[in-house]
């Protein structure tokens, strides 16, 4: 488990985006994301903290209107 945990503290070189316009605020993402990087904004849209985002890519995965994508961090 320590492991697990360890891997979870590195970045990734991607990290989450939300296009806005499609998002319908269902709260999905936010369930899944383990880093609380994701919230929804006054019901609204997802919005993703980068700099809490790992990149593991659940809450793309999880999003039912495919909304979220990853993308590459600039630097790393």
């Amino acid at each position: 488990m320590a492991f697990v945990r360890e891997v979870m503290k590195v970045k990734s070189k991607k990290y989450a985006v939300v296009d806005e316009k499609r998002c319908v605020a269902c709260g999905e993402c936010t369930f899944f994301c383990r880093k609380n990087a994701v919230s929804v904004k006054n019901g609204c849209f997802a919005l993703v903290d980068r700099d809490s985002c790992v990149g593991c890519g659940l809450c793309s995965k999880s999003c039912p209107t495919g909304c979220i994508t990853l993308i590459e961090r600039e630097g790393i």
